[in-house]
């Protein structure tokens, strides 16, 4: 994994200065790219997966690249293309390009956008389906950027492996949503740690608590449970993974950035205390997490969802030699010094420099790291809702398949019963 950073590092700096511009400056203007020879063609982008954050990254994309448009948008319901089309017309008039036969509706739907004639795909779909939605989109040639988590259970963790190294052989480009990972400062604080700025790491924590994220929505006469489930996706842990794999897994990589490895085992805590209705699906509120490493390093995460409560957000590591703030892009101790001021729109810049990075002919593959990041989440869910102490070896050949092989929007879902630590079974 150390080596992916490095390389990534390498084209940063090594790479023209319209390249270099992009990454540093995309906060404060959109950047035109420099077009190779043969470069210059306008990409067509698809997005499937018509939510807020995909929203969001289609305006990103745009951004990014002036010579692009958007062509065609995919979604389970057509009110979220709606809204979407709406949103991108409002920034980029002149460059949404989504006639109707391009609009796509269904659970069908991403096969029918990867038809349409699109050069790049962003996949935002609910985590769950998100195994399903790669693999298609490398197999037709697409280049990539997909949201975090990528995959809600082991079995998904392992096609979306097997479909990088195809995506890898295609010489197709997977970036990916974990959106630290090009943060200016939070690439100047790991570099500087991993240059020797607090000595030997001891250990590392991460805690962030906060009230929740999202509202649920009320079924309504005619939703089947397939509908039902993929409107209220968060609480269900085949469609989200649980919180701490959807939304704390961005912790979970950057700990995973910093050392340059993944744990080989975690014992994890967790339950339900605040959202105990059974509305509510079946997701945890809370977990308490202890990775442990073969050199002896421990990394403690914690993480709730719990309304009226304080919250925090920290990543903090300890050295022989200091400790660093990670949110706050500071070294402490005898190398003291504070690395950047303020964040920059890192959800920008990861498009920025995929983009930047095609038009000078390079690809670049998160494809590994944002499968083992997505992991490490599902392995403290699962050691959590079993009472176990898991093991990495473990999680990564887990045959626990959350995720329904054939999908149906009459097919019978009944909920799943909550889990019990230690009675749940590991799988």
């Amino acid at each position: 994994m150390q080596n992916k950073g490095n390389n990534r590092r390498k084209f940063i700096r090594n790479s023209s200065a319209t390249v270099g511009g992009a990454a540093v400056a995309s906060q404060l203007a959109f950047p035109s790219v420099t077009l190779g020879k043969d470069l210059a063609k306008k990409f067509k982008i698809g997005l499937i997966g018509c939510g807020g954050r995909g929203t969001g990254a289609a305006n990103q994309a745009l951004r990014a690249d002036s010579n692009t448009e958007m062509w065609a948008l995919a979604d389970m319901f057509p009110e979220q293309i709606e809204r979407t089309e709406k949103i991108l017309k409002t920034e980029h008039k002149d460059r949404v390009n989504i006639a109707k036969g391009r609009q796509f509706t269904g659970l069908n739907a991403y096969e029918k956008l990867l038809d349409s004639g699109v050069d790049i795909v962003l996949i935002a779909t609910p985590p769950g389906f998100r195994p399903i939605h790669f693999r298609a989109a490398v197999n037709a040639g697409k280049h990539v950027f997909a949201e975090k988590p990528v995959a809600t259970d082991a079995p998904g963790v392992r096609d979306i492996l097997s479909a990088n190294e195809i995506a890898k052989k295609n010489g197709t480009a997977v970036v990916s949503g974990l959106c630290w990972r090009y943060e200016t400062g939070m690439r100047k604080v790991i570099n500087a740690i991993h240059d020797g700025a607090i000595g030997k790491i001891i250990n590392c924590e991460s805690t962030r608590y906060s009230r929740g994220v999202s509202k649920m929505a009320e079924r309504q006469d005619g939703w089947t449970d397939l509908e039902y489930q993929i409107r209220n996706w968060y609480y269900f842990t085949w469609l989200s993974g649980d919180f701490i794999v959807e939304q704390f897994v961005h912790e979970l990589d950057k700990m995973s950035w910093l050392l340059g490895k993944y744990p080989e085992t975690v014992l994890c805590s967790g339950g339900r205390i605040s959202r105990t209705e059974e509305k509510y699906g079946h997701v945890f509120d809370h977990f308490n997490a202890i990775y442990e490493y073969e050199d002896g390093v421990r990394y403690y995460a914690s993480t709730r969802h719990q309304p009226g409560c304080d919250g925090t957000f920290r990543d903090n590591v300890f050295g022989t030699e200091g400790w660093a703030d990670m949110m706050k892009f500071t070294i402490f101790g005898k190398n003291q010094q504070r690395l950047a001021k303020r964040r920059t729109d890192m959800h920008q810049l990861e498009h920025d420099e995929m983009y930047s990075a095609l038009r000078q002919g390079e690809i670049i593959n998160n494809g590994e790291y944002m499968a083992h990041s997505s992991l490490m989440g599902i392995m403290a869910r699962e050691s959590a809702y079993t009472g176990k102490r898991v093991s990495w070896a473990q999680v990564l050949n887990s045959k626990r398949r959350i995720v329904p092989e054939k999908f149906d929007w009459d097919m019978n879902l009944p909920d799943p019963p909550v889990a019990k630590p230690g009675v749940t079974p590991f799988i």
